[in-house]
């Protein structure tokens, strides 16, 4: 009986374990595609081709946040390596740049590209735990891609917020959507103006300038 429950748990373990990465895998595919797509639409002279794609994108984006927060609770489970304030911050402003910020503009641009680009030299680290090189690229890239979208995602919310604020039929509004537009694009400017440049950049320097440097035989710490 004890070699069966052994057998089991041994089973389920391994199941588990292919179930994130395919999880991994599938990440990795739609976040490569985000990119490519907003590639191609950058390179277009057709703008309605862009505003086309990211409407067929958006579900996309969705769907990959909530991979993303598959995540953040496996860390909060301590099933996952990983910073926990930080990583939910971070998808709290994604989502909330999903839901208000991202257009057809040069600054959602520059969003798509922040974030596709930080996520695709993410999850390789994940899908070849065991690389070098794998773990170099997801502490180096951000360091580029970081204040890009930091600065692209506050912009972003600035002018959305005050166009909401400006709009004399949403000030008339009371209902609880709009406060809530107000607040969460008030989080996005504080986060991002404030808390990102001062915290998260810094931390982020940290881990990836030793990587520059070429110190490499640095041990993991069980935030990286």
């Amino acid at each position: 009986a004890r070699c069966e429950r052994e057998d089991c748990e041994q089973g389920a373990t391994i199941m588990s374990s292919l179930s994130f990465t395919l999880l991994n895998a599938f990440a990795f595919l739609g976040w490569s595609a985000v990119l490519l797509i907003t590639l191609a639409g950058s390179f277009n002279s057709e703008h309605w081709l862009y505003v086309e794609a990211v409407s067929h994108i958006r579900p996309l984006l969705l769907g990959l946040e909530a991979v993303c927060l598959v995540e953040v609770t496996r860390i909060a489970l301590g099933m996952l390596r990983g910073n926990l304030v930080l990583g939910a911050v971070l998808h709290a402003i994604r989502l909330s740049c999903l839901s208000y910020v991202i257009g057809d503009d040069a600054t959602s641009v520059a969003v798509l590209y922040s974030w596709s680009l930080t996520e695709v030299a993410r999850y390789p680290m994940y899908l070849l735990p065991k690389s070098e090189a794998a773990r170099r690229i997801r502490l180096v890239v951000p360091l580029a891609t970081f204040p890009v979208g930091c600065a692209a995602e506050a912009y972003g919310a600035y002018v959305a917020l005050t166009e909401t604020l400006k709009d004399k039929n949403a000030l008339a509004l009371t209902g609880s959507h709009h406060w809530v537009k107000v607040g969460l694009l008030g989080m996005v400017l504080l986060i991002n103006g404030l808390l990102g440049p001062t915290m998260a950049y810094p931390a982020l320097l940290k881990k990836g300038m030793p990587v520059l440097r070429g110190k490499s035989g640095e041990k993991r710490t069980k935030r990286d």
